[in-house]
């Protein structure tokens, strides 16, 4: 990736608001309807994943988890049929599959990026690992006044589809400690309750797209 312009590290620290503008929560958390801004693109994004379902096959160190989205309209109801999802995380010790924003690498090397389509129901599934956090590094360009910090475990998404605004934000997870000391994290109300299980665990969060800028409620 070449080096960021000031415009994109602005964009890559800022909640994205001209690209933001919905609001996601817990699946059991559906009596607040809400649009809210995003987050952070963050400076690992890299285009071209696959769509596929499964992101960690078997033997794959780390803690499963089959992560459950539902894209709605702004309404809060009704499904969004056909919205496209890319999502990318690091591995259980916090480590992504490139170690600076610069490296190049094709997407047949991808670790931890897909892409899905919602279904009639709104709904987008992937069957992944726990993240685990990092710290920040020192020199990573637009975050170096961050760098040591660590970030609480956290997947990336954004959300595109042709009617409503578009999305880029974080999922963290409940009970995190890191959270309230984040500098994104403790703003984000994109907070999913993780339920363990013996094969696994799982999670579940309602995303709601706004249609017009600036739109704080349905």
């Amino acid at each position: 990736m070449p080096s960021s312009s000031p415009q994109r590290r602005r964009f890559l620290l800022a909640a994205p608001a001209a690209v933001a503008g919905v609001v996601a929560l817990p699946a059991q958390a559906r009596n607040a309807c809400l649009v809210t801004d995003g987050d952070i693109l963050g400076p690992f994004y890299r285009s071209g994943a696959k769509n596929m379902v499964k992101l960690a096959e078997a033997g794959v160190e780390g803690e499963r988890l089959v992560l459950t989205g539902t894209v709605l309209r702004p309404d809060c109801k009704t499904p969004v049929v056909g919205a496209t999802v890319d999502f990318w995380h690091c591995d259980h010790k916090g480590a992504y599959d490139i170690k600076t924003p610069d490296e190049k690498i094709a997407p047949e090397n991808f670790r931890f990026r897909a892409m899905a389509q919602t279904d009639q129901n709104g709904r987008f599934v992937f069957d992944t690992v726990i993240p685990g956090r990092y710290g920040i590094p020192p020199g990573l360009e637009g975050f170096e006044a961050y760098a040591g910090q660590t970030r609480p475990a956290h997947f990336h998404l954004t959300v595109t589809h042709p009617i409503y605004l578009p999305l880029t934000s974080q999922i963290y997870l409940k009970g995190d400690p890191f959270i309230a000391k984040d500098p994104w994290a403790r703003h984000s109300r994109l907070v999913m309750d993780v339920k363990k299980g013996g094969s696994g665990s799982t999670g579940a969060i309602d995303i709601v797209l706004a249609n017009r800028p600036g739109q704080r409620r349905a």
